[in-house]
């Protein structure tokens, strides 16, 4: 008898990990691992599928290939498809790392970990406690265990491991009655109901609206596979499922951010909805960045009111300066949704990662004359936001060699650092936008500009410090909140234009004044 595919992708395994045992390299895996998770947050999946959320948790898949698809994906890294995820409002992603089979490999992982500051799942045929240490090492914030894979002394053993002793979650996989029961028994918190049946390759919801009834009311339930559009979510959510996860359907979207976001809406989370027209001609909610937190006060407001980034200043000249131990601390304090950015000045690439390592960010924002090399290096392990102030000498196509950066442009004043009064140059910004992956609109902007800022630069997000402070480095929460209302009122009122080049355009320089300062008390400086 042919042995079915899912019978050879765990044999193949099996001789996959044989050999990274035998590996000397892989001789430490178990010390590395629990050093790691030592400082790390735990547990960051199951926080952000815990009750409280009225929009869909979606678990976005990277994914180039498998069995039964052939190949989905090839043109795009991971670190665009994860930016897209994360921009498109996924509550986690998952990283397939099984080489042979699906053309993944661990080093996605680590490149998607280098990218993101949102929660990540290690998708895999996990059958040995070393992948589980290889993917705590990587950077994993979860594991995927498939019952039909393991026995129920191994399965129990995998899921100790990597939720008690590691503090990871365990996504435990099942697609037939008797798997589920194998896997409640072993523990399981997080259930995976799987709407492909793994032997014959064939999917039906109706898989995860059978076994649902028979999951005990104090699990997450997750439904996998076959998830193709907005009415299977809804069809789902109604009966109970807390999340989705969601590939295929994503990463043959020609946009996947947008595609993301499409899916939010078309299935009906009402308090996303409501913040945003989705019949507007722009798609894409622009993002909000709240630079110079100084306190877990402040970073609670900002997530709590809709926030996407929150701004740490590591230049110690800075009246907004914070250590990175407590950092550290604020960043466990809120939702993984948000991404903690870390922000320097002139700082060397090895005082860039101490100091990130340290604090726990994964996004670090780089004022002053960091060169392309050097982001190019970084961004191998960070999300890297490159700044730029509109001096006279500014030229936007300057910004094309940072091709591995988002781009934040910011106020200048030749003599002050910080404190100028002065918004950016909006139409250097706008062209600016032709010339970057991302835009990020900075300087000057307060809940009275910033809707006309988001209408002459449509710009992907806007970043805002003293405009809702009430003193340097504390936040007016009540400024924050008609912040966020004004951005989301320009959203409904503005078009995105396409990115269309605009090389060989002649700018015109025009200040625009306005109240607030810029830059966030940092240097302004032409990079």
């Amino acid at each position: 008898m042919i042995k079915s595919i899912f019978s050879q992708i765990l044999d193949r395994k099996r001789n996959a990990i044989a050999q990274l045992r035998s590996d000397a390299s892989s001789c430490d895996f178990r010390e590395r691992a629990l050093e790691i998770r030592k400082s790390a947050n735990p547990h960051r999946l199951l926080r952000v599928l815990e009750p409280g959320s009225r929009r869909p948790n979606i678990i976005a898949e990277f994914k180039r290939r498998s069995p039964s698809a052939g190949i989905i994906r090839d043109d795009l890294t991971v670190t665009e498809i994860v930016h897209c995820y994360e921009r498109g409002g996924a509550c986690a992603i998952s990283i397939l790392t099984d080489e042979e089979y699906f053309g993944g490999s661990i080093l996605d992982l680590r490149a998607a970990r280098s990218s993101t500051n949102l929660p990540l799942l290690r998708k895999d045929f996990v059958i040995d406690p070393i992948q589980i240490f290889e993917a705590a090492i990587a950077g994993a914030d979860a594991v995927l265990l498939i019952v039909a894979a393991l026995e129920d002394a191994c399965l129990k053993e995998l899921r100790s491991l990597a939720e008690d002793e590691l503090g990871l979650d365990a996504l435990v996989e099942v697609h037939t009655s008797e798997e589920l029961r194998r896997a409640l028994n072993a523990g399981a918190r997080i259930v995976g109901i799987n709407n492909r049946d793994l032997g014959t390759f064939q999917v039906s919801l109706n898989t995860s609206e059978r076994l649902i009834a028979e999951v005990p009311r104090d699990r997450i339930l997750i439904s996998e596979s076959g998830l193709q559009s907005a009415d299977s979510l809804l069809r789902l959510r109604k009966v109970g499922f807390r999340g989705f996860l969601v590939g295929e359907a994503l990463m043959r979207a020609s946009d996947p951010e947008t595609a993301l976001r499409n899916l939010f809406a078309a299935a009906g989370d009402r308090q996303f909805t409501e913040d945003f027209d989705w019949s507007s001609p722009m798609t894409t909610p622009v993002q909000i960045k709240i630079c110079g937190v100084t306190n877990v006060k402040d970073a609670r407001a900002c997530a709590e009111l809709g926030v996407s980034m929150i701004g740490f200043n590591f230049y110690p000249q800075s009246s907004r300066y914070i250590e990175p131990k407590v950092v550290r601390r604020i960043i466990e304090t809120i939702s993984p949704r948000v991404l903690a950015v870390g922000v320097f000045v002139d700082a060397s690439a090895e005082d860039i990662r101490t100091t990130a390592d340290a604090a726990g960010v994964r996004c670090v924002q780089l004022h002053g004359g960091t060169s392309p090399h050097v982001c190019s290096e970084l961004a191998r392990e960070f999300r890297v936001i490159r700044a730029f102030s509109t001096a006279p000498q500014f030229q936007p196509e300057e910004v094309s060699l940072f091709s591995d950066c988002d781009v934040l442009v910011d106020a200048h004043h030749p003599n002050l650092r910080g404190g100028t009064g002065l918004t950016c140059d909006w139409p250097a910004a706008r062209i600016t936008r032709s010339f970057a992956r991302s835009l990020i609109l900075s300087g000057g902007l307060t809940e009275k500009n910033v809707g006309q800022g988001i209408a002459t630069v449509a710009p992907h997000a806007v970043d805002v410090c003293s405009g809702v402070e009430s003193a340097p480095g504390v936040k007016d929460h009540d400024a924050i909140k008609d912040f966020v209302t004004a951005v989301r009122t320009a959203e409904r009122s503005f078009q995105t234009p396409s990115h269309t080049s605009s090389k060989g355009v002649i700018l015109s320089k025009a200040k625009n004044g306005a109240s607030g300062t810029s830059d966030m008390g940092l240097p302004s400086r032409t990079g």
